[in-house]
């Protein structure tokens, strides 16, 4: 057996030591051989391993921060959408009341042609007349109507007299019970009113 001994004084930088057994040959400190197959297949293990763990924590990272900013946008625009929606019904109130009144202007504008035709037929057609003489008397058509009482089955006692002041196509009933106008005019407000009593009430 050979040794080496050195002394706390002694600059020298220390080696490996040596031992020799009984047996002859000397023992070298054992290395770990990491550049061998056995050693790069651990290596790509556990780089494989690392990338993975990246990617999920990367993923798990992208997920939570995608539902904190869904949070926040949510917390954030809940007002503007409450606004929006009240926007909505807004219109859609809207929209109904337009379509009343649309439908209102378009029963008055169907009177208003229905009255100019009725004025145009009897002003170009006196005989047109003698069809409404049991609803009312034109004074225009005095006359015609006195002519033709007969063909009209008017009863005896009923006198007719022209009236300056009506419209043609108009007529006043005057009877012991009140007076009834008859006018085309009168018949045709009645009707106009009649509609929108009806679209005030469906708008309800």
């Amino acid at each position: 057996m050979s040794s080496k001994v050195y002394r706390a004084d002694d600059q020298m930088l220390a080696s490996p030591l040596a031992w020799r057994p009984a047996g002859g040959d000397s023992v070298q400190p054992a290395r770990t051989q990491a550049s061998g197959p056995g050693g790069q297949v651990a290596r790509a293990d556990q780089e494989r391993e690392m990338e993975t763990r990246v990617q999920a924590a990367y993923a798990q990272g992208h997920a939570a921060g995608e539902a904190a900013g869904t949070l926040r946008a949510s917390e954030r625009f809940a007002p503007v959408f409450a606004g929006l929606n009240g926007v909505v019904q807004e219109l859609a109130g809207m929209r109904k009341r337009l379509r009343a009144e649309a439908e209102e202007d378009m029963v008055r504008l169907a009177i208003a042609i229905a009255r100019r035709v009725l004025y145009r037929e009897l002003g170009t057609d006196p005989e047109a007349i003698l069809g409404l003489v049991k609803a009312g008397f034109p004074p225009d058509a005095a006359a015609a109507i006195e002519q033709n009482r007969a063909r009209l089955e008017l009863p005896p006692g009923l006198e007719i007299f022209p009236d300056a002041s009506l419209d043609s196509g108009g007529a006043i009933f005057e009877t012991s019970r009140g007076d009834l106008d008859a006018s085309v005019n009168t018949q045709l407000a009645e009707i106009e009113r009649g509609f929108a009593d009806l679209m005030r009430r469906r708008a309800k």
